[in-house]
């Protein structure tokens, strides 16, 4: 129940014995919410943190997060390959040795003996008795391995493709695929960046917060004692304490959960740039400012580009199917030494040279059957990047109205906190003169705070918004390093 005028006498002498109180605590609130402001800035002084510490946030995040540099292994992975792709048109030179020692296996018989014996037989049965008798011994035919007992072949081998369509084909894709990683990579960057942003937006609304719930806890801590001087003087009942009393309890309750939300973004923050997770993260002032940035297109998003270069890396997987019909024509020189040991001469050197024809005449549709594959796939690609697209559009469609949403409701909170930091103001002189009752007092203490958060939580939706348009468009301009597309 409101104070009348004839209540006024009974708290006067209390008003003024408190009113000096009153400007001293005043003023040490003004002190202690002055430093949190500063703190915040200079938390980690051993960091040199510029005016803008977002900045080097998005520069750490870009150079160390742990996920982007996968992706630079991705893209250099492609590269590699691409490297390989195109080293296949060239002249290949390989040794080859080959030393065999063979003991069995197949064998041939030479029938020596069946065919000179009896011719020498019948020598030895005409010349018997004579002074010039013969005694031609009796011969066994001679059995020949297949596999020489020791065997050795060594030389150099030249290859050359001379008509390969598919190696062309094989290159191209591989040349899609390269193009398409760095595409997916500053897909990724751009990503880090709007998360990046949102946490440190999300941070500072939540520092903001606790400097706004700290002010007010020192306000509902002046109530609390003014209440326990009234009940100490018979002026006011129990009661009063400790309506005072749970609003103090309720504000500390909010603001020890505002800490672990203020740790809990810090460390997110902090994974995002790949640090520990307990180093101090500074937030600049005013860094929920609302400064309008520009709508800046940087051409089509990475998503869709990504999507395009796997559609021509399936078109070419399709012309490499269909190659596979023609013939391949390839040059090949050998030359080295081969024979039972090495030996250096004319009769183990060797050389050879060769134009090999390859031509595959039929495989039961096989091949057909690959290029119908490759071709399905390149049209379910094609049907994917339309999706994708409209998807995109949506979003971006989707950022823009959420953004004028947050510019409005930015723009309601700011008529909100002139009306109730007003109300406040007109309820602390009417409970200096004994004018409001309790009851009153705290509804307005507690309708200026909801209108200072209300007015930090709309400023930091307004620049989360704004992120996510920047990102809708891919505004951001990231390092030449993660956008380069030159094939190597």
């Amino acid at each position: 129940m409101c104070l009348n005028d004839g209540h006024e006498s009974i708290f006067s002498g209390i008003t003024r014995r408190f009113q000096h109180r009153e400007l001293r605590h005043r003023a040490v609130r003004s002190i202690l919410l002055l430093a949190s402001l500063c703190g915040s800035v200079t938390a980690h002084s051993d960091t040199a943190v510029d005016a803008d510490p977002l900045a080097a946030y998005l520069a750490d995040a870009l150079a160390s997060n742990a996920a982007l540099k996968a992706q630079d292994f991705a893209v250099e992975a492609a590269a590699q390959g691409l490297g390989a792709a195109r080293a296949r048109r060239a002249p290949q030179l390989a040794l080859n040795a080959r030393y065999t020692v063979a003991d069995g296996g197949r064998a041939f018989e030479i029938p020596s003996g069946d065919l000179v014996n009896p011719a020498y037989q019948t020598l030895n049965q005409l010349t018997a008795g004579t002074p010039n008798a013969t005694q031609f011994p009796v011969f066994s035919n001679t059995w020949v391995n297949f596999l020489r007992r020791t065997e050795q072949d060594t030389r150099l081998t030249l290859s050359a493709p001379i008509y390969a369509p598919q190696i062309t084909e094989q290159i191209r894709i591989r040349a899609a695929e390269f193009e398409g990683s760095i595409a997916t990579r500053e897909a990724f960057a751009r990503t880090l960046v709007r998360d990046v942003k949102t946490a440190y937006f999300q941070l500072a609304q939540v520092q903001a917060g606790i400097r706004i719930l700290e002010a007010s806890q020192l306000t509902l801590a002046e109530n609390r004692r003014v209440a326990e001087s009234l009940v100490a003087a018979g002026k006011a009942t129990r009661d009063r304490v400790l309506r005072a009393e749970a609003e103090f309890l309720a504000v500390e309750q909010r603001l020890h959960a505002a800490r672990n939300s203020e740790r809990a973004a810090r460390r997110y923050l902090n994974l995002l740039r790949n640090r520990d997770e307990s180093e101090p993260v500074a937030v600049a002032d005013g860094a929920l400012s609302t400064t309008t940035v520009e709508k800046r297109d940087s051409g089509t998003r990475p998503e869709l580009r990504t999507l395009d270069f796997q559609i021509d890396a399936a078109d070419h997987a399709t012309k490499l199917a269909g190659s596979s019909f023609l013939p391949t024509l390839s040059f090949v020189a050998d030359s080295g030494v081969q024979g039972t040991s090495y030996a250096i001469d004319r009769d183990s050197d060797v050389s050879t040279a060769s134009l090999v024809l390859n031509w595959t005449l039929f495989d039961f549709g096989a091949r057909r059957a690959a290029e119908s594959q490759a071709r399905a796939q390149s049209q379910q690609l094609q049907a994917t990047r339309d999706d994708v697209r409209r998807q995109l559009d949506l979003a971006r469609l989707s950022a823009d109205d959420n953004a004028i949403t947050a510019e409005r409701a930015l723009r309601t909170a700011e008529a909100r906190i002139a009306a109730a930091e007003e109300g406040f103001r007109i309820a602390e002189k009417k409970r200096d003169a004994g004018q409001l009752s309790q009851i009153e007092f705290l509804d307005a203490e507690r309708a200026q705070t909801e209108a200072r958060l209300s007015l930090v939580i709309a400023r930091s939706e307004l620049q989360t918004a704004r992120a996510e348009q920047e990102y809708a468009r891919a505004g951001f301009p990231l390092p030449a390093t993660l956008v380069s597309s030159a094939t190597p």
